[in-house]
């Protein structure tokens, strides 16, 4: 496939933005496992048995699916998420060329790690009871939070998040009306 026309950078107001729409597409995921879940336990679902398995399971069940939404979403001819594609946004190599889906994944995987360790944070705080909490727990805490202000505060200095720099990706607004963007 040819590379995709040089567009301009997206505005990091565009990107929030297009997130924000992404934000959507996972409340309807997440609303979607709840109803499941309530009507598979009657209402009554069982905590897991400890934090790292509540963990694992809300990875497998949230983080890797979202994570795996947008990676297939800028790896395919769209090369963009619901979000971007409703912007006018699409992600593409530093070339122009498509995103390979490994590209996309590593891409993705980076831009979810914040998320990973607030639930780590969550789970181990839920699991706690009152108790004390373990020490790493703060680092894990600060990476959840920082991980996040680093990422935004990097768009709006250098145009970019630092996992986009680190994969090679740019994220651009295209001229094409195919999009479900309105101006």
């Amino acid at each position: 496939m040819s590379p995709a026309p040089q567009n301009s950078r997206a505005s990091v107001c565009r990107r929030l933005l297009a997130f924000a729409v992404d934000w959507g597409v996972f409340a309807l995921w997440a609303g979607l496992l709840l109803a499941v879940i309530m009507v598979a336990t009657d209402g009554n679902p069982q905590q897991p048995a400890s934090p790292w398995i509540a963990q694992a399971i809300g990875f497998v069940s949230v983080t890797l699916p979202f994570t795996l939404y947008f990676a297939l979403c800028e790896s395919s001819r769209w090369r963009a998420s619901i979000g971007k594609r409703a912007l006018g946004l699409i992600a593409v190599q530093r070339s122009g060329e498509k995103l390979s889906f490994a590209r996309a994944l590593l891409r993705n995987a980076i831009k979810f790690v914040p998320w990973e360790f607030g639930h780590a944070v969550a789970q181990q705080a839920i699991y706690a009871e009152g108790d004390s909490v373990p020490v790493w727990l703060w680092g894990a805490a600060a990476i959840a939070m920082l991980g996040p202000i680093w990422w935004i505060a990097a768009m709006f200095v250098t145009g970019e998040t630092p996992y986009d720099r680190w994969t090679g990706v740019r994220i651009t607004q295209t001229s094409s009306r195919t999009t479900l963007a309105v101006d």
